[in-house]
């Protein structure tokens, strides 16, 4: 059994290895009831540390990824609507956490994100700016100023998805650039 004790009633939303396949990372309701945080425990067995700060009320861990170096765990936080998200890093085994996107605008979140092949950034799609627009920025994985990679939009359109090309060069997005189609 890799997860600490749980709360009556909890459950284990989701998990991961990192790519040595020496941890594994999972999202669990282990302290809380219906509160679901992050955690880290060694493949061999030990003690599971919790990756993510105390959560505001009603809020939740949304997904995370492991950095191919094994180096970093990138989540999302946000309240139950999934509308308020924002962006962290954490180092896998645990320690200083760092907000990575910018300000968002009134009712503004992190969609979605993806960590480049080389584990140095994190690209990632939010209505950062202004609420319901959604663009795509870059940030380093370590923290710092996030880069909007999207040119304007037409009006009404917004940034739909994005992939990293495999050697982290290169982003490719599909969008309404030029006509809300």
């Amino acid at each position: 059994r890799l997860n600490g004790t749980m709360v009556s009633g909890g459950d284990i939303a989701s998990a991961g290895f990192s790519h040595d396949g020496k941890r594994v990372v999972y999202v669990g309701e282990q302290e809380a009831p219906a509160v679901l945080e992050l955690y880290s425990v060694a493949l061999a067995g030990g003690t599971p540390v919790k990756l993510n700060a105390t959560l505001p009320a009603n809020s939740d861990v949304h997904g995370f990824s492991i950095s191919p170096d094994d180096s970093r765990v990138t989540y999302r936080v946000g309240d139950d609507s999934y509308a308020t998200d924002e962006l962290y890093s954490v180092p896998l085994a645990g320690g200083a956490r760092i907000k990575l996107n910018g300000a968002l605008a009134p009712g503004g979140g992190v969609l979605d994100h993806e960590i480049a092949s080389d584990s140095t950034r994190v690209v990632y799609r939010a209505d950062q700016n202004v609420d319901t627009l959604n663009e795509l920025f870059s940030v380093p994985i370590g923290g710092g100023t996030s880069t909007k990679l999207n040119r304007s939009l037409a009006s009404g359109g917004d940034v739909q998805n994005f992939r990293i090309s495999p050697n982290g060069l290169w982003v490719i997005y599909g969008a309404d650039q030029d006509a809300d189609t």
